[in-house]
């Protein structure tokens, strides 16, 4: 899908916004308070959301894995604006990249009994274990970007697979269809690494002339890209590519190469960071497949609104969003598509 195209797909998710909030029963209820970005950014403990959240069923529970990532920023963004919009409050949880933190935290919004779960799991087993307590208590959970095991309500994210095919395709077309590739995963077992490395390794499997010379992983971290990838250049001084399983390690790939002198490597990634392009517009970075995050924390709030008046059945099980390359020839076009909301 090109930027344009994005552009309209935002305009109809907006217009059914409204439609959405109007099919909803009264709250009733002035304008709640919404959790601030320093609480979200910080994080917040289990004994914090045992305070924040209360028993009222106005409470939607938001569990991100962390909030490194930009991609999570955004989609709280937009959780905040639309929970604002209808006069919910949000409890949103930092799990800080510990699984057994994000289950404990789960586990303190049940007990609050927060009318809905929005959940964006660290890994397999934290996804497993907080879709079951969720699901234990009859609170809906709203899955956003990972795609958790277990019933859930619904599932928002990209298409990964799609996506990173998409994205290999052109890599491999830059780099003619030979020379040697590096490649920087994030979580293992998480969905996201699963489904973008299983997309990569479909094209990969078509251009035999292009080596993976070698194959880590970053846990989404820029930091520990960075550290990798130095590891990773120094083992292969005849490297040509990098595919970078999002922005953040892509930045943390590009330090190390412009650091090395590498500045001509092919560094491709997914996510769209406002930073990326502007490491696409340097050169550092050469395309990412955008998503749009600030979209799906919109949706999400939605979908757990209408969840928790009982119209659960009108959700689709399976919503995937729209992602674009983007290369410097698109750059400003992207830049003012607000993949990653308004302008700050």
């Amino acid at each position: 899908m090109n930027v344009s195209s994005r552009k309209k797909h935002q305009e109809e998710v907006r217009a059914g916004r409204r439609w959405d909030l109007r099919s909803q029963r009264p709250v009733g209820i002035a304008l709640a308070l919404v959790a601030s970005a320093a609480l979200a950014l910080s994080g917040c403990s289990a004994d914090g959301a045992a305070n924040a959240g209360g028993p009222g069923k106005k409470t939607i529970g938001v569990s991100m894995p962390e909030f490194q990532s930009l991609f999570y920023v955004a989609a709280v963004d937009g959780m905040k604006k639309a929970a604002a919009d209808e006069g919910y409050e949000l409890v949103v949880l930092n799990a800080n990249g510990n699984s057994s933190q994000q289950v404990n935290q789960v586990q303190n919004l049940v007990t609050q009994q927060v009318g809905a779960v929005i959940f964006a799991m660290q890994d397999g087993t934290a996804g497993a274990a907080g879709v079951a307590e969720a699901k234990g208590a009859n609170i809906p959970v709203i899955a956003i970007d990972q795609r958790p095991q277990g019933d859930v309500a619904t599932f928002i994210g990209s298409d990964s697979i799609k996506a990173s095919t998409e994205l290999c395709d052109f890599l491999a077309k830059q780099m003619a269809g030979k020379g040697n590739l590096a490649i920087i995963k994030g979580v293992l077992g998480s969905s996201t690494e699963i489904e973008r490395s299983k997309g990569c390794g479909s094209v990969l499997e078509k251009n035999p002339g292009i080596k993976v010379v070698s194959t880590t992983n970053a846990d989404w971290d820029e930091n520990k890209a960075y550290n990798v990838a130095q590891d990773v250049l120094t083992a292969n001084p005849d490297l040509q590519a990098i595919f970078a399983q999002n922005d953040g390690m892509a930045l943390g790939a590009a330090k190390a190469a412009a650091q090395a002198g590498r500045t001509n490597l092919k560094i491709v990634s997914v996510d769209g960071f406002p930073q990326v392009y502007d490491a696409i517009e340097s050169g550092q970075v050469l395309a990412t497949m955008s998503q749009e995050p600030y979209q799906m924390g919109e949706l999400a709030v939605r979908n757990a609104i209408k969840a928790m008046n009982g119209e659960g059945g009108s959700i689709a099980k399976e919503q995937l969003q729209p992602t674009v390359l983007v290369t410097k020839e698109n750059l400003d076009e992207a830049r003012s598509a607000g993949y990653y909301g308004p302008a700050k």
